[in-house]
């Protein structure tokens, strides 16, 4: 077991030398690392004990098989050592050194022997395998994110590597949500282009028309692109973001001390304790854990305080009139307002247009749910028999 680990070393510090020879990237130190490993005399010796083992000698043999099948003969016709290794040693030599041994009293074997080879070996090369080790680790990432574009390809996806800038706008074409990869759907893309003045965003529109999914999309592709890996868009401009804050939406847990709203205040209190300028804030349907006049008052004030911190900020509301109103406003606070995109039919495409939405279409996504005064009369109906 030891001689196929040293193998599987040698192997993989083959692969990082030859496999990025020409790489100008950062992936170009792996090959440095190799060519380090390659130049040292604990590889040198790997490599001989290796050769050894896996070509001690070459025989030259003939045999002669009779009519019946049988074997007539078995002669040796030559026997080659392989006397340029450092491991060989002579018959007369070998003979000299069990006879030796043997003179002093001791009793090693054979075993003992390549035993005490291997860990000469190792001795040579064991400071290298702790970074080796976590080399490999960090390449799981990359094959991980090469198979996540060829998942996407696959499903009709195309991904990027974004373009990032210090204030540059955020423009995304074909922006998806890849989470929705394990509920078994394929996503349908969207384009963002975000480049008129003003950090703050208000988003609107019908349940389950893509509004959480938005900020999700947005939150990982900030978080892929600037750890330098692919985006799921088919194209991407984004600003750098000095860090990223997400309220979401959580299910309720035995061990909340808080209510849903006291829950949401303290994530708006640690908001405003954590985020500096240029951060990215995503919050999912703000105060909604409230009746909608407090509701209000506490969402005009995280909004105006969000305009004089400087964050690039996405919110998502379910209050549609108090949105309109801030619309109304001459440029409120540098807000601008995005709404879920509708068909002829009312049903939501999955992109986002300018403005802020008529309505919530709460009807149709109960109808949709099947809770309907009809569907429910017949249940009830059906539950008293």
């Amino acid at each position: 077991k030891r001689i196929d680990t040293l193998a599987m070393v040698r192997d993989v510090v083959e692969l990082c030398a030859t496999g990025f020879e020409g790489a100008t990237s950062g992936l170009g130190s792996i090959r440095d690392f190799a060519a380090e490993v390659r130049a040292s005399d604990g590889w040198a010796r790997l490599v001989e004990l290796l050769d050894y083992e896996n070509d001690m000698a070459k025989v030259d043999v003939r045999m002669q098989v009779g009519a019946d099948g049988r074997v007539r003969s078995f002669t040796i016709v030559e026997l080659q050592e392989n006397e340029d290794n450092r491991f060989y040693a002579s018959p007369l030599s070998r003979l000299l050194t069990r006879f030796t041994m043997f003179w002093r009293g001791y009793r090693l074997e054979g075993g003992e022997m390549v035993s005490r080879w291997l860990d000469l070996v190792f001795q040579g090369v064991s400071h290298y395998l702790p970074p080796l080790m976590q080399l490999l680790g960090h390449m799981e990432i990359y094959l991980a994110m090469l198979a996540f574009r060829d998942d996407c390809t696959q499903k009709g996806l195309e991904v990027c590597f974004a373009e990032l800038s210090e204030d540059g706008p955020r423009r995304m074409q074909g922006l998806f949500n890849p989470l929705l990869f394990d509920q078994g759907v394929i996503p349908i893309p969207c384009d963002l282009d975000l480049v008129d003045e003003g950090s703050l965003t208000v988003i609107t529109g019908p349940n389950s028309g893509g509004k959480t999914r938005l900020l999700q999309s947005l939150g990982l592709s900030q978080l892929l692109a600037q750890s330098g890996f692919y985006v799921p868009a088919a194209r991407a401009e984004m600003p750098l973001a000095s860090g990223m804050f997400v309220s979401l939406i959580d299910e309720a847990r035995a061990d909340q001390k808080e209510g849903r709203l006291g829950t949401e205040l303290l994530r708006i209190r640690r908001l405003f304790e954590t985020a500096r300028g240029g951060a990215l804030v995503l919050l999912d349907e703000l105060c909604s854990g409230t009746n909608p006049s407090e509701g209000e008052e506490i969402f005009y004030l995280v909004l105006t305080l969000l305009g004089e911190l400087g964050p690039e900020a996405f919110i998502t509301t379910h209050f549609l009139e108090f949105a309109r109103r801030l619309a109304e406003e001459d440029r409120p606070h540098g807000v601008r307002f995005l709404q879920v995109e509708l068909d002829e039919d009312q049903h939501p495409t999955y992109g986002f247009t300018r403005g802020v939405a008529t309505t919530s279409l709460a009807a149709q996504t109960a109808a949709r749910l099947g809770v309907t005064r009809e569907e429910l009369l017949a249940l009830v109906r059906r539950n008293r028999r």
